[in-house]
């Protein structure tokens, strides 16, 4: 008996031929079939559970700890110490930090964008020495690496 006419069959017609229809389908048979529908809700509900535990996320970032105990600093409240730094250079204007921990040491990546006639150096210099003021002497923050400055555009001086 040769294999090749048994491969020739089509399957019964029962729950086991619609797997073998699934990929014949087009996109409008498929939406009514009540198993996409539930495929696409799942799809649906955790990709929005992703995006809240990513929203939600409570990381803290150890800041130091002595004999009372131990200080920690949320993620947005070194992204709002970046913005209230560069709110009072005159040539820096909507700032970004992007938090990168590596090898233990905590890296801020400021993208902000300048004034045209700015001078970059003497901006990142002093940008620097803010963020390093207040996290470093202000709230004793000990694994500072420093401060990585990336310039997103250019903003025309009035």
């Amino acid at each position: 008996m040769s294999i090749l006419p048994m491969l020739a069959q089509t399957p019964p017609e029962n729950e086991h031929s619609f797997r073998w229809r699934i990929w014949e389908m087009t996109f409008e048979e498929a939406i009514g079939e009540p198993i996409y529908l539930g495929c696409l809700a799942l799809l649906i509900f955790l990709l929005l559970l992703v995006f809240l535990k990513r929203k939600l996320r409570r990381e803290l970032i150890p800041a130091f700890s002595d004999a009372e105990g131990d200080v920690q600093i949320t993620p947005n409240a070194l992204h709002e110490l970046v913005r209230k730094s560069c709110e009072n250079l005159e040539q820096i204007h909507n700032p970004t930090t992007k938090i990168v921990r590596n090898q233990g040491k905590i890296r801020l990546t400021v993208r902000l964008q300048v004034e045209a006639d700015c001078k970059i150096k003497e901006v990142r210099s002093s940008l620097r020495q803010r963020v390093e003021q207040v996290l470093v002497a202000n709230l004793g923050l000990k694994n500072f690496g420093g401060v990585d400055v990336i310039v997103k555009g250019f903003k025309v001086s009035k």
